[in-house]
C-alpha cells in the first residue's frame, strides 16, 4: 500500500469501527430469544442495550395511534369565575346544542346563545372586557393557548412513562395527535394521557345539608315538593330491604325510552322505594353514603339530570370515589359499593401547589403500610394555605380529588402545617406511578376526548418489516446486477462503497437514537439511488477520458475531479430539500428526511472518498493499459 494512501484508510477504518460499535447492541438485540430478553429485563440489563439499538417506528414494531381533542366546553367552565345557579343553567343549554351541532364551533353558539338571551359574560369572565364579543374573543385565544399547554403536558408524561421517540403533533386547532411504538399496556397510557391529573382538596358537606340534598333530588324523581315526602329517616340510620326493579319502573319510562348502554336493573331498598325513590338507590357504609356496583349507572343517570341539576344548590357538588370496595352485607354475602360524596362546589386548594410528589409504599407504621401511596409536597403559598385551612376545620372532613374521583376523604384531626399530604386508596404501585408522573408533568388546561383511537399489532409490525426489508433487498440487488453488468470490475466497487452507505445510515440512527419507519426504508432506498447516481456520474467520466486516449491512472485522476461538482450540485440540491422537510415535517415526513438528509451525507463520504480511495490505489504505482469498467 502507498504511503499516500494510509491516512484514507485509517480513516476509512475509523469509520468502519464506529459503525460497528453502534450497530452492535441492534445486531445483539435483534437476534436474541425472548426467554433471554426477559432474563436481562429482570436482571436490569436490558434497558442499557435497548437504549442503544435502532428503534422502530409506530408501523414496524405496533403501538398505538391516538387522535385527542381539548374540550374548550369544560375550559371555559374552569376559567369562568362567580358561578350561579343561572349561569350553570346558560352553560348546560350552551352544552347541550354544541352535543348536538358537533359541526358548529362552541365559541359561536357561546356567543349566538349569550346576546340572544343578553347574558352578560362579563359578569362571570371579568377582566376579559365589558361585550360579549371581547369576552369569546379572549377565550378563543385561552383555548389555543390551552392546546400549547396540552401538547407540551402530554409531551412530558409520554416522556416520563418511558415510550421511546413518540410522535406528538398539533392537528388543527383543537386537536393532538399521540403516536406511542411498542406500547404493551394501550388501557394503562391512553389513561395516563387523558387523566387532567388536576388535583384539589375540597371540604366536604355538613350532613345536613347532604341530607337535604338527597331529599330534593327524591322529590324531582317523585315530583312532588320536598316537604311532602312522608319518610323522614335519612340515609344513614336506616336498614335496607334490597328488591331488584328495572330501570323502566325506576325512572318511569316504556321500553323504548330506557337507554341500553348501562344497567338494565337497580337494586332498590324496598321499605322506601315508593316515597324516596332515590334514597332507595342508596345504602349506609358507616360515615360514608354507599351505592352498591349494581346502581352505579342508575345514580349516575339521576345525578346527570338536568332537572336534579337545577334543583341542588349552586355550591354543591356529587363525586364518586375512584374505586369500588368490598363489603360484607348484613346476609353475610360480599358486594362491591361506590362511596358517594357532597362536597363543596369550589376547592379550597388545588394541584397548582404541587411542587414534587413520590409514588411509595407506605411505611411500617401507620394505617397504609404497605398500600401505595403518593407523597404530595407543595410551595410556601400551598404550604401557607393548606396549614390555615386545616386549621379552620379540625374535626371536619376534606376529601382529596383526582380528576373528579375521590381518593380519600380523613377526617381533619389537627393543622397540617409543611406543606405535605398523602394520597392513598391506589389501586396498586402503577396507578400511584401514574399520579406521580401526571402531578410532575403538571395538570392538563381542560380535559381530551380521545377522537379516533387505533391498536397496531407487532404481527402487522413484523410484516411491514418483512415487505419492506424484501424490498430494499430486491432493489440493491438490482441495482448491484446492473452495476457488475454494465461497468464490471468497476461495478463492485460501486457495490462495495453501496453497502458501506447502508451501514453508516443505519450506524448514525442508532447513534442518534433515531426511529426507522416504513417512510424511513424508502429513505433508505432513495439514497441507494442516489449513490448509484454518483457511481454512474464517475464511471462514465472515466470512459470519456479512456475514450480520448488518456492512461488509465490519468482517466481515474481526471474522472473524479470533473465529476465531484456535478455530485456536489446534485446532492446539495437534495439535501436542502431533506432539511426543509426534516425542520418543518411531521410524523412519516421526518422519518424519510432524517433517513434521506444522512444518506446523502454518507454517500459522498463512501461514493466519492473511498470509491476514489479503492480505484486510486489500484490505478497508482503501475502501468494500466485496460481498466475494467
Amino acid at each position: 500500500m502507498q504511503k499516500k494512501f494510509v491516512l484514507n484508510y485509517v480513516i476509512i477504518g475509523v469509520l468502519l469501527v464506529w459503525a460497528a460499535w453502534q450497530l452492535l447492541p441492534t445486531l445483539r438485540y435483534e437476534t436474541m430469544s425472548e426467554e433471554r430478553k426477559e432474563e436481562l429485563r429482570m436482571q436490569g440489563d436490558l434497558e442499557p442495550i435497548q437504549n442503544r439499538i435502532i428503534r422502530r417506528g409506530l408501523d414496524l414494531q405496533g403501538g398505538m395511534h391516538l387522535v385527542l381533542e381539548v374540550n374548550v366546553s369544560k375550559l371555559t367552565q374552569n376559567i369562568a369565575q362567580n358561578k350561579s345557579q343561572s349561569y350553570y343553567q346558560f352553560m348546560n343549554q350552551v352544552e347541550e346544542i354544541f352535543t348536538a351541532q358537533t359541526d358548529r364551533d362552541y365559541f359561536d353558539i357561546l356567543e349566538e346563545m349569550a346576546n340572544a338571551q343578553n347574558f352578560r359574560l362579563a359578569r362571570h369572565f371579568p377582566g376579559r372586557g365589558d361585550e360579549n364579543s371581547q369576552i369569546i374573543a379572549s377565550l378563543r385565544k385561552e383555548a389555543a393557548d390551552a392546546v400549547l399547554r396540552a401538547e407540551e403536558i402530554i409531551r412530558n408524561r409520554v416522556d416520563q412513562f418511558g415510550v421511546s421517540e413518540p410522535t406528538i403533533q398539533r392537528q388543527g386547532d383543537r386537536r393532538i395527535i399521540v403516536e406511542l411504538a411498542g406500547v404493551t399496556d394501550p388501557e394503562r397510557a391512553t389513561n395516563l394521557i387523558q387523566s387532567t391529573a388536576q388535583l384539589e382538596f375540597i371540604l366536604l358537606k355538613d350532613p345536613e345539608v347532604v341530607q337535604d340534598a338527597i331529599s330534593r333530588i327524591d322529590a324531582v324523581m317523585k315530583k312532588v315538593e320536598p316537604e311532602t315526602l312522608t319518610d323522614s329517616t335519612t340515609v344513614e340510620d336506616r336498614v335496607s330491604q334490597n328488591k331488584e326493579v328495572s330501570v323502566e319502573e325506576l325512572f318511569g319510562l316504556t321500553e323504548n325510552q330506557t337507554d341500553t348502554k348501562g344497567d338494565s336493573t337497580a337494586l332498590v331498598d324496598e321499605k322506601i322505594f315508593k316515597d324516596r325513590p332515590f334514597s332507595a338507590l342508596l345504602r349506609n357504609l358507616g360515615n360514608d353514603i354507599g351505592v352498591p356496583a349494581e346502581n352505579y349507572y342508575a345514580v349516575n343517570r339521576v345525578l346527570q339530570n338536568p332537572e336534579v341539576q337545577r334543583v341542588l344548590p349552586a355550591d354543591i357538588r356529587i363525586l364518586w370515589s375512584n374505586a369500588p370496595e368490598t363489603f360484607t352485607t348484613q346476609d353475610g354475602t360480599q358486594k362491591k359499593f361506590y362511596r358517594l360524596y357532597f362536597v363543596n362546589r369550589d376547592p379550597g386548594l388545588t394541584g397548582a401547589v404541587v411542587t414534587d410528589a413520590q409514588a411509595t409504599l407506605g411505611g411500617m407504621n401507620g394505617s397504609n403500610m404497605g398500600q401505595p401511596i403518593v407523597n404530595v409536597s407543595m410551595n410556601s403559598e400551598g404550604a401557607k394555605t393548606w396549614s390555615r385551612m386545616t386549621g379552620a376545620n379540625v374535626g371536619k372532613r376534606i376529601a382529596i380529588v383526582l380528576d373528579d374521583k375521590v381518593q380519600i376523604a380523613p377526617v381533619i384531626r389537627d393543622r397540617i402545617s409543611g406543606g405535605r399530604t398523602v394520597i392513598e386508596g391506589l389501586a396498586n404501585i402503577e396507578e400511584a406511578k401514574d399520579i406521580e408522573i401526571c402531578l410532575k408533568a403538571g395538570a392538563l388546561p381542560a380535559p381530551v376526548d380521545i377522537i379516533e383511537k387505533r391498536t397496531i399489532g407487532p404481527s402487522l409490525g413484523a410484516d411491514s418489516i418483512r415487505k419492506g426489508t424484501m424490498s430494499a433487498l430486491i432493489g440493491l440487488l438490482l441495482v448491484v446486477l446492473f452495476m457488475v453488468i454494465y461497468y464490471r470490475g468497476s461495478g463492485i466497487v460501486a457495490f462495495v462503497t453501496l453497502v458501506l452507505n447502508i451501514i453508516f445510515v443505519l450506524s448514525i440512527l442508532a447513534l442518534l437514537r433515531a426511529t426507522l419507519t416504513l417512510p424511513g426504508i424508502a429513505g433508505l432506498v432513495l439514497t441507494v439511488g442516489m449513490a448509484v447516481d454518483a457511481n454512474v456520474l464517475i464511471f462514465e467520466r472515466i470512459r470519456e477520458e479512456l475514450r480520448k486516449g488518456k492512461t488509465v491512472k490519468a482517466s481515474v485522476d481526471n474522472g473524479y475531479s470533473r465529476a465531484i461538482i456535478t455530485i456536489l450540485d446534485a446532492n446539495l440540491t437534495t439535501l436542502i430539500a431533506a432539511l426543509v422537510l426534516w425542520q418543518f415535517g411531521t410524523g412519516p415526513i421526518r422519518g424519510f428526511a432524517v433517513v434521506l438528509f444522512w444518506g446523502i451525507v454518507f454517500n459522498f463520504i463512501s461514493g466519492y472518498f473511498i470509491s476514489k480511495t479503492i480505484l486510486t490505489t489500484v490505478t497508482h504505482g503501475r502501468t494500466l493499459k485496460k481498466l475494467s469498467i
